[in-house]
């Protein structure tokens, strides 16, 4: 069975033939029977879909490496400390960052291996960490899971760090829209008429959640006519579980979004869901079910309340560039003598640095949020030139 006939099963089984479009997504990304990210292909890179901080050279794995470094090292007590990295993908970015660790003696100087816990939902997707992984098995105690449950149900208390890359904007997502003065909920049906025959479509019903409701008046939405956007209420319980199972540590989220004032603006009236297929970008996320990633940008004013309410402080939450810099990537720039800047292995390093920084770009596109729960010490990527709230 594929996921097309999955979607089109549990539609044909569910009341007024209909379903809201987050169980749609969910399906679509996460299916075992031919999810986006449940499928043997490549995602990242010239050969995927899409292009990631990692995957523009190792230097962004080597900042984030010493950030982890120097969170471990403020953390009190002499008990284990834990890395957990959820979402990991192909492995690349945690290649990067225990290679460098490597390289720079520290993982030698540790008298135990450095317990590293993948989380990671895809079977794919951990072989390939894995065989990503294997050349630091003596040094780093490597553990994978499928879920934030599983891992605390084996290790209980997380005294560490918990980091993400581009995680919570692929979590599934309600689709909410205002007509006729009041708000709706975005249901995906079997197509059944047109021309061009589909095979889903759109109709609006009930909001299939009361949470919703509470979501939209917090977030304090603006009620246009025809105004559409998305609700990630899955990013609140990840925080909700993250924070319930960090004990003392830090917990480091890279992601692409905005605050709410910016990611909720009456201008945004079509919302921020996007689909990536072969590097190109569509707003139709029922063209090729499995076959493109299906994205929308965080709320991160949410997740910071979240956290809060759970017990974490937040840090700091700043652009890629303003984090990358306060952590020292611009004094990784090397001197070249010139040549073939294609081949020059200093200037390709300094192109990734600056891809990674430019406002144009990466360096504004992406936010970095960190929080901390039973640590007082300050860190030094974190300074008050943090986004206003």
């Amino acid at each position: 069975m594929d996921v097309i006939t999955t979607i089109q099963r549990i539609i044909r089984k569910a009341p007024e033939r209909m379903i809201p479009f987050r169980i749609y997504m969910e399906h679509a990304l996460y299916s075992p029977e031919g999810g986006y990210y449940q499928q043997e292909k490549p995602k990242v890179g010239k050969q995927g879909d899409f292009y990631t901080n990692a995957s523009v050279g190792s230097v962004y794995g080597e900042v984030i490496a010493d950030v982890l470094w120097e969170m471990l090292g403020k953390l009190p007590g002499h008990n284990s400390k834990t890395i957990v990295e959820m979402g990991g993908g192909a492995g690349q970015l945690s290649a990067h960052i225990l290679r460098y660790l490597q390289e720079t003696g520290r993982l030698a100087d540790m008298p135990e291996p450095l317990p590293y816990i993948m989380i990671e939902t895809s079977a794919y997707h951990r072989s390939l960490q894995q065989e990503a992984l294997s050349a630091f098995r003596e040094a780093v105690d490597v553990r994978w899971y499928e879920s934030i449950k599983e891992a605390k149900a084996e290790w209980g208390e997380l005294h560490g760090v918990f980091f993400s890359n581009e995680l919570p904007d692929a979590f599934p997502v309600h689709l909410i829209e205002y007509r006729d003065g009041s708000w709706h909920e975005v249901y995906v049906t079997e197509e059944e008429e047109g021309e061009e025959r589909r095979l889903f479509s759109e109709r609006l019903g009930p909001l299939s959640t009361p949470m919703l409701a509470d979501y939209i008046k917090d977030e304090c939405i603006p009620p246009l006519e025809g105004y559409r956007t998305e609700v990630n209420l899955e990013s609140l319980r990840w925080m909700e579980d993250v924070a319930g199972w960090l004990t003392r540590g830090y917990i480091l989220t890279v992601d692409y979004g905005y605050e709410r004032g910016v990611l909720y603006a009456p201008s945004r009236k079509n919302g921020t869901l996007l689909c990536y297929r072969s590097h190109t970008i569509s707003e139709d996320p029922y063209k090729a079910p499995g076959e493109s990633d299906i994205t929308s940008h965080v709320n991160f004013s949410a997740l910071i309340d979240k956290g809060e309410v759970c017990g974490l402080k937040t840090l700091g939450f700043y652009t890629q560039q303003q984090f990358l810099m306060q952590a020292g990537i611009v004094a990784r720039l090397q001197s070249h003598t010139g040549g073939d800047p294609f081949r020059n292995e200093a200037a390709k390093r300094n192109r990734a640095i600056r891809q990674l920084i430019v406002p144009e770009g990466m360096g504004h596109a992406f936010r970095v949020l960190i929080q901390a729960k039973g640590v007082e010490s300050t860190l030094t990527c974190c300074t008050p030139w943090s986004l206003q709230m």
